[in-house]
């Protein structure tokens, strides 16, 4: 009775039950499984975020406070922000998979363009949801990733002034900011999640998922239907064996998907009960050799920038995303190969394997270069002269260490290494004068000019001289004891 009442009432017969049970590709691999996943992981971040929510309070002076309220006050708070934390992460991953398996598969093109677009629209979204969550705790990483990146938009012709302002509720990273990106992260941008993700899964119910279709090109030269859901089936007989194990939506899809995101969250919990979140101090404070970076899935576009300073960072704050945006909404519409899988699609998988290499390299390269810098100096191990020395502590004050390195060591790889003057047949001379006014002696240089007294340039010029490691053993001195010296 009650069992008829529900199923009359819901539209179970109708609606739900050709939901459930809908016959899926007989072939169909684990990989389908992502879609899934990509769905269970926002429903974590969602409970977790709602949780946290009610502990958080999104005020300049407060917010940094009210983090660690839930990591060592709250019962069980230190877990459940590792949950939101890592599944962040976590999701950002699997969409990305997601895609790139769809991508290299062919499984964009006709009819299922929209599929596609709604999907690297959720993976724009997820992305976006990462930018304005890491503001929220208000620490130094906040602030300045925020500050640098909301200060992009600046680039744009005509508009850009007004859409930094915007993100940034004014001139400046502020509380206005703060409570403008909270209300993005929490309320906006899931409700266009929500949507899309609906929208999502409407298109794939509605043109299925594809099939491999060199086995479909095999089955139509034999005469046999392409696709159970394209092609009217006859009934099997009693005595006709299936060709496929029956797989439906529910329970055998669903069995597989459960399985997957039970060992995806467990790992999600490991992280959570026993891996380490950054932590850093409240925003504004002072921090010697600070460098801001943004989080892990944005550190490729955190390098891109090194390679295009001046009047051309540009091209890489807003000119390659923007592109890049562009051609990956594009993809369904840029071949007409009807064949699926990436051995049938050469042109097509060289550029994915290429835009995947690119990411991952300056991703590796953006983490080498945020390496601790000048915790230590490389010095030759004779005795050197007071204007060395006085050279030396000025190495340290004036921070080379965050654009060179001396002998590979010490610094950061994005100047030349300090250890090749005495080679390169430098003077002293011309290492002061390079120094205050680089663009006088190279004119594509990008290093910035250094205002100081010429005794100072030269006694800093006769330090760079004096790396010279081919005549000197080399030992290492800490920056605390190089600055002691100096008092």
């Amino acid at each position: 009775m009650a069992k008829g009442f529900f199923k009359h009432r819901l539209g179970w017969e109708k609606y739900l039950k050709p939901f459930l049970y809908k016959e899926l590709p007989p072939k169909t691999g684990w990989s389908a499984t992502l879609g899934t996943l990509c769905a269970l992981l926002f429903v974590v971040l969602a409970v977790s975020g709602i949780f946290l929510a009610v502990y958080y309070n999104p005020s300049p002076d407060k917010a940094h406070q009210s983090i660690q309220y839930i990591m060592n006050d709250i019962p069980g708070g230190a877990i459940l922000r590792g949950i939101h934390h890592w599944t962040a992460g976590a999701m950002v991953t699997v969409v990305f998979i997601h895609m790139m398996v769809n991508f290299f598969s062919g499984t964009y093109r006709a009819p299922r363009e929209f599929t596609w677009i709604a999907g690297a629209a959720l993976f724009v979204i997820t992305l976006v949801l990462g930018f304005t969550g890491y503001l929220l705790p208000w620490d130094m990483k906040a602030y300045w990733a925020t500050t640098v990146s909301a200060h992009m938009p600046q680039d744009l012709p005509i508009i850009g002034n007004f859409v930094s302002k915007v993100l940034l509720g004014g001139d400046t990273v502020s509380g206005l900011t703060l409570t403008r990106f909270y209300a993005i992260h929490t309320l906006m941008l899931p409700a266009l999640l929500i949507v899309l993700s609906v929208f999502h899964i409407y298109m794939v119910r509605l043109h299925g998922i594809t099939e491999d279709n060199t086995q479909k090109s095999n089955e139509e030269a034999e005469g046999l239907p392409s696709s159970p859901s394209d092609s009217p089936q006859p009934s099997p007989s009693a005595d006709a064996p299936a060709r496929h194990a029956l797989y439906r939506f529910f329970p055998e899809h669903m069995s597989r998907s459960s399985l997957v995101f039970g060992i995806v969250f467990v790992g999600i919990l490991l992280l959570a009960m026993f891996g380490t979140i950054p932590h850093e101090e409240v925003a504004g404070t002072l921090v010697e050799n600070y460098l801001p970076r943004p989080e892990w899935y944005y550190m490729w576009l955190f390098q891109l920038l090194t390679y295009f300073p001046g009047t051309w960072e540009v091209i890489g704050s807003l000119g390659i995303p923007i592109v890049g945006c562009a051609v990956l909404f594009a993809v369904p519409f840029f071949s007409k190969n009807p064949l699926h899988g990436p051995s049938n699609r050469p042109i097509a998988l060289a550029a994915g394997t290429a835009g995947v290499i690119c990411i991952v390299y300056l991703t590796w390269a953006a983490y080498e270069g945020i390496k601790p810098y000048g915790e230590f100096t490389p010095v030759p191990t004779r005795q050197l002269t007071v204007n060395e020395q006085r050279g030396l502590v000025i190495y340290n004050e004036k921070e080379c260490s965050y654009c060179h390195q001396i002998a590979g060591r010490g610094g950061i790889r994005t100047g030349p290494d300090m250890a090749n003057m005495v080679r390169k047949n430098r003077s002293v001379p011309y290492l002061a004068n390079y120094i205050k006014n680089p663009l006088s002696v190279v004119k594509s240089s990008t290093m910035p000019k250094y205002d100081m007294s010429q005794q100072d340039l030269e006694a800093l010029g006769s330090f760079l001289r004096a790396l010279d490691f081919s005549n000197n053993a080399m030992k290492t001195l800490t920056r605390a004891e190089i600055l002691k010296k100096s008092e």
